[in-house]
């Protein structure tokens, strides 16, 4: 499966640029790296006047890595020289040493398995920067590669083996006769690869293991429910496991905790980023620094490392790129699972039933998929994680309070909740609290006792009011109380947020504030002026006479990065014109008619995705596309029924980082232009029910970058002229792989059509 990774790595070690490269080879432990490096190596070596294959691995030290290094480059020249021993043992007589011997001399290098960025240092001190030289660096750190990364540094990330590769290569160590997985055993074989995931190490060893049971589906059977327990130290895929934990007993204190906590997840289940770093704050696994940076940003860097580190998968990138969800690889999860509980950290119950807890220093418990039952009465534990649906029309969580009053963490996502248990308002020392995707429709005032609680999370539950005791809550860092009701179309009033009932002061610690309906109560928005951390801020149900207060209120949150303001119906105007300084936004959302386009939104430079709803500019003097094209960091805009024109001109130069472009329900447009080195990184682009529009858009054929087309509800005569088979201007199109038709249908289902 490596066959384009070793002609691509040949190809640049073998290139006739007259400089010196280095090639960072990235990837999780049993990933392929050292295997790849040495084809390579043993291909290119002998185009180089000497050659050097050294092991940097963590147990050695730097001066055996230069000694070896010395020894190897002078055996391998053509005099076969013996290496010269120095008179001081020191590493940098040996750099001296090493780097006079190369001074006239074209080299390749390997450094295979390096682990720590001072070992890098002191080899590229003995390495002189020789014309045509070439050096290849295999490890998995990430951070280390990306850090160094430059003109002359490249990063080559490996892999994982694609599903067909990865039944290749099991099915012809497991069946080394015919190399043909018989058809009994192809499920089973599809479920093994499947907690694989490409990674060819467990492919292999699994394989290996598979041969010795031939094809016995019983066996089969067995090894795939006993995986977890065959990957301890005492089990027949110790090895894979011996070279996985080596990753993360690498990690520093902070990341393990933070690491062995991603896998109190269940396996396979997206983690979004933004929930999981709440987690780590309610955990203190997040501290402020010297540096000032915020809990948030520090969370960030903390994940960034794991997923650098090739200890965690990104699952979603967002449009910024960054994680927007991620995941640990089913192997190193069953691995860590046994890690979790040898040292204590949590109680993971993957399977289906009803768990009684007795074991007294249980910190954390995680259940998958069954039910609590009996606790032990001393119990001291500081997290409950449940995840999935618990049995039904179950009114409380079936725990008493008093074995759980350490507790800091309660995370019921999908309990078959429909009152807020009672039990809660004794958890005196909560911090996080997520009720996500119940069934629960008010919150009571006992709320107010919970003085530590920073996370209330109740999105997509039916809750709508919010008592005026949220107050008290003075450390209160993320409140999120609202609901998307979404059938084939966006409507304007999909989201359902929360009123305050009475007087309302806001916690100054908020960061997120998601999402306050105003319904005519600008006091609300006045409260808001005192929140100077905050990051987002989603905001509903405006009048016309709300803009001035709305805005001189924006204008004072200095920190506010995404902001979503709604009017109060799809009529409703918003007024947004008097704000005169912004803040930092990265994203904006406007829900609501806009008489004028307002012209700040022009000064947002650091603005990636803005989204413009019912805003119903018209064609005179409010076209959105000559505010917008020169904003310099632009990635995301969403045009929907926003412009009332028959035209829309990209002109020459503009939206020159755009990717994404979505044109919805744009009843009047007629034509779109793109003049030629507009939209030079347009990857998406999405037209939805604009009924009018008679072709493509002009220019389309110039846009290289441009992967994917969609069309929704369009008319018929538009969408033929795109098909493959037959289409008049297929041909301005045939360059973008994927060419998709959507008709929506009755019972909310789709009709998909690739042109």
């Amino acid at each position: 499966g490596f066959e384009e990774d070793k002609d691509m790595l040949m190809a640049w070690a073998l290139d006739m640029v007259d400089e010196h490269k280095v090639m960072f080879v990235v990837g999780m432990g049993g990933s392929g790296k050292t295997t790849l490096a040495k084809q390579v190596f043993e291909a290119v070596k002998q185009d180089f006047g000497c050659s050097a294959w050294i092991s940097v691995s963590k147990s050695k030290k730097k001066l055996e890595i230069l000694r070896n290094m010395l020894d190897q480059l002078c055996r391998c020249s053509s005099r076969a020289e013996t290496a010269p021993t120095p008179q001081q043992q020191s590493s940098e007589h040996y750099i001296n040493l090493i780097r006079e011997y190369l001074l006239d001399k074209r080299y390749v290098i390997v450094l295979d398995d390096l682990w720590a960025d001072d070992v890098w240092r002191s080899i590229m001190l003995a390495l002189p920067r020789r014309n045509r030289s070439r050096i290849i660096i295999t490890t998995r750190r990430g951070d280390i590669a990306y850090s160094l990364k430059d003109g002359s540094v490249d990063v080559h990330p490996i892999q994982h083996l694609s599903l067909e590769k990865a039944k290749e290569l099991i099915h012809r160590i497991a069946f080394p006769g015919s190399r043909i997985c018989p058809p009994a055993l192809a499920t089973l074989s599809n479920e093994i690869l499947g907690k694989c995931e490409g990674l060819p190490l467990a492919i292999t060893e699994i394989g290996h293991l598979l041969s010795t049971k031939g094809e016995r589906e019983p066996e089969w059977k067995k090894l795939r429910d006993s995986l977890a327990s065959e990957l301890t130290s005492h089990g027949r895929l110790a090895n894979i496991a011996k070279v996985l934990i080596l990753s993360y007993d690498d990690l520093p204190y902070h990341l393990k905790n933070c690491f062995l906590l991603m896998n109190t997840f269940p396996p396979n289940h997206p983690i979004q980023r933004t929930e999981l770093i709440r987690l780590w704050i309610a955990e203190d696994f997040i501290t402020e620094g010297n540096n000032g940076k915020e809990l948030e940003d520090l969370g960030e860097e903390y994940l960034n490392e794991l997923i650098q580190r090739n200890l965690v998968q990104v699952w979603q990138m967002d449009i910024d790129g960054r994680p927007r969800t991620c995941h640990v690889q089913n192997i190193i999860h069953e691995i860590v699972l046994s890690q979790l509980q040898d040292e204590n950290f949590c109680e993971v119950y993957p399977d289906q039933g009803t768990f009684d807890i007795s074991k007294e220093r249980v910190r954390r418990i995680s259940i998958h998929k069954g039910d609590l039952g009996q606790l032990c009465p001393n119990l001291r534990a500081r997290a409950l994680l449940k995840f999935g649906r618990s049995a039904p029309c179950q009114h409380s969580i079936p725990i008493g309070y008093s074995s759980l009053k350490m507790l800091r963490e309660l995370h019921l996502e999908g309990a078959n909740l429909d009152m807020f248990p009672a039990d809660i308002e004794e958890l005196l020392l909560l911090r996080y609290l997520c009720l996500r995707n119940t069934r629960i429709r008010s919150i009571p005032k006992s709320i107010g006792k919970l003085k530590h609680l920073e996370t209330l999370d109740l999105k997509q539950t039916l809750v709508r009011t919010l008592p005026k005791e949220i107050c008290h809550l003075s450390k209160l860092r993320y409140l999120l109380v609202y609901r998307y009701d979404i059938e084939d179309y966006v409507a304007f009033n999909t989201i359902k947020g929360f009123e305050v009932a009475g007087e309302i002061t806001w916690s100054a610690n908020l960061r997120k504030l998601l999402f306050v309906q105003v319904n005519k109560n600008h006091k609300i928005i006045v409260a808001m002026r005192g929140l100077r951390e905050l990051r987002r801020l989603g905001i509903m149900g405006l009048r016309k006479e709300d803009g001035r207060i709305l805005s001189e209120t924006i204008q004072m949150l200095r920190n506010l990065h995404s902001l979503n303001v709604a009017a109060e119906n799809e009529a409703g105007v918003l007024d947004m014109q008097e704000i005169s300084h912004p803040p930092p936004l990265q994203r904006l959302y406007l829900n609501g008619r806009l008489e004028r386009m307002p012209i700040w939104i022009s000064e947002l430079h650091d603005l990636v995705r803005l989204r413009l709803k019912w805003s119903r500019l018209d064609q005179q003097c409010n076209n959105p596309i000559n505010i917008l094209q020169d904003l310099p960091n632009l990635l995301e805009l969403q045009l929907l029924d926003a412009y009332n024109g028959d035209q829309l001109d990209f002109n020459a130069g503009k939206f020159q980082k755009l990717k994404i472009l979505e044109l919805e329900l744009l009843r009047q447009l007629k034509m779109v232009i793109m003049e030629r080195n507009s939209l030079p990184c347009l990857q998406t682009l999405i037209i939805r029910r604009c009924g009018q529009l008679g072709q493509i858009p002009v220019g389309i054929d110039d846009l290289s970058r441009l992967k994917e087309i969609h069309l929704y509800d369009m008319p018929e005569n538009f969408v033929s002229m795109l098909e493959k088979n037959g289409g008049s201007l297929y041909h301005l199109v045939h360059h973008v792989p994927l060419l998709r038709s959507y008709d929506a249908q009755n019972g909310g289902r789709w009709d998909v059509k690739d042109l």
